[in-house]
This record gives structure tokens, sequence and C-alpha cells, in this order.
């Protein structure tokens, strides 16, 4: 499977993407957008401007075949947490880089474009913040729906090239648990009169759980739970 974003920034490519039904995928997306919605709800009373939201993307991809994602040689901000509760997991969120300029530029209150690097704790804070939450809200999303609690631990923060930020994921993951897929969402949103502003959620839990969530979501699709 090749997937291609837009602008040059965006393209990353997928092999080995789980097969899944469509009451699956319709789950995940659905899932993706609350998730998303609560997100934005959140930024938008955190800066005070309105925020719109496109449908985002949900995938399960194979943790062997992240090497075609791993060559994108693209600088990204990213936090990375580690979950339990309801089950054990990893959960990281990355910017690239323009992406993560913007988010300061909004965030702090600065001219579009004013960002140019990223230099000072008050530039990492928030994007560490904006993070926070869109993890926070995923994890809440599929806490809320399968019933348990998900508690995520104080995130760590990371300036760097997008192949050696998910590469290090990884790495905690396969030294800790078994894990053979992560579930990979892509939201995109934007402040009025500003340029798109995108990022990604990768999920890493344990192979039991993704297959507990995903029969869970199945299930509630296919009983009209989730519309």
């Amino acid at each position: 499977m090749v997937m291609k974003m837009e602008e040059g920034e965006r393209q990353v490519f997928w092999d080995s993407v789980l097969e899944l039904n469509d009451f699956q995928k319709d789950a995940l997306n659905e899932l993706g957008s609350i998730a998303s919605c609560h997100a934005v709800t959140s930024l938008a009373e955190m800066t005070g401007v309105t925020i719109n939201i496109e449908v985002p993307t949900v995938e399960v991809v194979s943790i062997e075949n992240t090497e075609k994602l791993i060559r994108v040689e693209k600088i990204v901000a990213g936090i990375f947490v580690q979950l339990s509760g309801g089950f054990s997991g990893y959960l990281q969120v990355l910017f690239p880089e323009k992406s993560a300029f913007r988010l300061v530029d909004m965030l702090l209150g600065r001219m579009p474009g004013e960002t140019k690097n990223i230099e000072t704790e008050m530039e990492a804070s928030a994007l560490m913040e904006t993070g926070n939450i869109l993890a926070s809200s995923f994890c809440s999303a599929i806490a809320d729906f399968l019933q348990f609690a998900l508690m995520p631990t104080p995130p760590s923060f990371a300036f760097d090239m997008m192949g050696a930020m998910v590469e290090s994921a990884i790495v905690a993951v396969v030294q800790t648990q078994e894990s053979e897929h992560f579930i990979l969402l892509r939201c995109d949103f934007q402040e009025e009169e500003r340029n798109a502003i995108y990022g990604y959620i990768l999920l890493f839990p344990q192979q039991d759980s993704l297959k507990e969530i995903l029969s869970s979501l199945e299930a509630a699709a296919a009983g009209g739970e989730i519309k």
C-alpha cells in the first residue's frame, strides 16, 4: 500500500497495513473522529480561537515494516508516553517540523511564520502540552468506549528526525511487550487564516490488547453503538 500525503513533507510510505473488515474500519475512524474533536475543543479553549478539523485517517500498521516510515528524513516534534490500566502499551504523538512551528505561533500568539526553530523551554512546553492533549483525548476515547481506565505517564518530549523518533519508540515497545502492529491516526486541523497543521498519533498496544480493541469496536459497529 502506498499513501501519498499532500505537500512534500507529507510523503510517507506504508507497507503491510493490517487488513480490516468494514465494521472495524468504520469503528476505528469514528474513534479517531471522537478523539480529534475532543482534542480540538481543548485546544480552542486553551487558545481562545476557532479551530477546524478534517476527518482523521486511521490505519493498523505492521511494526516489521516501519522502515518505510523511518526512511522519511523529516524533523518532527513529539511526545512519548507509557500506558497502563485497562491495557498496557505506548503512545507517541508526532508533529512534522512546519506544523510544529505553526502550532507554536498559534499557541504563543505569534505572527504566522514567526517561529523558525524550537529553541526555548516555552516553545517545547507548548508543543508538549498540545501533544499531551491529543494523547489524552485518544486514550479517553478508547477508555470510555471499552469501559476501563487508561492512564498515561507524564510525557517525554523530543525534537528530532522522524526516523529516530519512531525507531526509539519501537525499541522501547519490543523490549517490554509483545506487539506486531500499531494503530496510526493522522489528524489535520486549522486555525482560521493560518496554514493547516497536522500530526500523527501512534498507539502501540500489546498484541492481545489490539485484538480486544478491534473485536470490541467491531461488535459495537455491528450493533449500531458506533454510527
